[in-house]
């Protein structure tokens, strides 16, 4: 695996530490930001995604004790991998108590020797690239825990948990939230017909379309099977039902290669929002719109239907 160089922020007055640094960094493949001033200091801490800071004790218009705090206080979980590296002309024991205090990693004494500080900076960096592939592993660790292996939109897990938030959100704000289920139409025969192989290609595609075809604010999950889910925040039943149609003519234009000829898909719909007595809950909303697609199935599929509107109201009009 190519590793991303590091960037190393050198905060000393000497020239010679900053040459030295900027040597020992770059027979590494590293890149050395430098600031000479306390001042100088704070803005390259703060505007550049450094990785390693070095920090001399002793700058001429401030104490870089105070600036190794003040950096050390600004670190949030995700800068976890960063390494504050604290340079002090005084080798005592207090003094290298107060730099730990004070947020530092590792404590070197000056005048550094060379070789020593070679080693040492090498020994960080092997840290510091440790925590950075270990940080990138768990995000993607994090990622795959709420999206779903086939199609790749959210799954069930994060649906749950995401739902319960823009539900109990619109509620304490009085604000619109929709909910649509989407099921496809026949899609047994499809698998049945076709094979495994082709089903999941449907399926992808199917997400695919329906992707394309909606808000980038809406929540697209895979609720299980052949069944999707879309959370509509601000949205009202009857904005719903047209963004709904959006998508049912967006799938109907799917086409699929399978083992007999093209297979072509279809969508049902069914749509739900707050504004009735049995969607007060987000169990409830989820159940009035499986109700709107069960009635979307008995009465011909490739439809939407919408909850608490009568039956003669059939399919939403055409999105523009």
């Amino acid at each position: 695996m190519i590793e991303s160089p590091l960037v190393i922020a050198v905060v000393d007055d000497d020239p010679a530490i900053r040459r030295l640094l900027e040597a020992i960094a770059r027979g590494s493949g590293d890149v050395v930001v430098e600031a000479a001033t306390f001042a100088e200091g704070q803005i390259v801490l703060r505007e550049y995604p450094w990785d390693v800071a070095v920090i001399d004790r002793s700058l001429p218009d401030g104490d870089g004790l105070e600036l190794c705090r003040e950096v050390a206080a600004g670190l949030h979980d995700s800068d976890s991998h960063r390494h504050i590296v604290f340079l002090s002309a005084s080798a005592g024991s207090e003094e290298k108590l107060r730099g730990f205090e004070a947020g530092a990693d590792e404590y070197i004494a000056k005048p550094a020797d060379p070789t020593e500080l070679r080693a040492r900076l090498r020994a960080i960096r092997r840290t510091v690239l440790t925590q950075k592939a270990m940080l990138a592993r768990l995000a993607t660790l994090e990622q795959l825990s709420v999206i779903d292996g086939l199609t790749h939109v959210y799954n069930r897990h994060f649906f749950d948990s995401e739902l319960r938030r823009l539900f109990d959100l619109a509620k304490r704000h009085e604000r619109p939230l929709a909910l649509a289920m989407i099921d496809l139409d026949l899609f047994k025969s499809v698998n049945d017909t076709c094979g495994h192989r082709v089903g999941d290609a449907v399926l992808n595609e199917v997400s695919t379309a329906i992707a394309q075809s909606i808000r980038s604010s809406d929540v697209l999950a895979r609720y299980g099977g052949e069944e999707f889910v879309l959370v509509l925040p601000e949205t009202t039943l009857a904005e719903a039902a047209v963004l709904a149609e959006r998508v049912r003519a967006g799938v109907e234009g799917v086409r699929i290669e399978g083992t007999f000829g093209e297979v072509r898909i279809t969508i049902s719909i069914g749509v739900a929002a707050m504004a009735f007595p049995d969607t007060e809950t987000p169990a409830g909303l989820v159940e009035a719109a499986d109700k709107a697609l069960y009635l979307a199935k008995e009465q011909g599929r490739n439809c939407v239907r919408l909850h608490g509107m009568p039956v003669a109201a059939k399919t939403a009009p055409t999105a523009p």
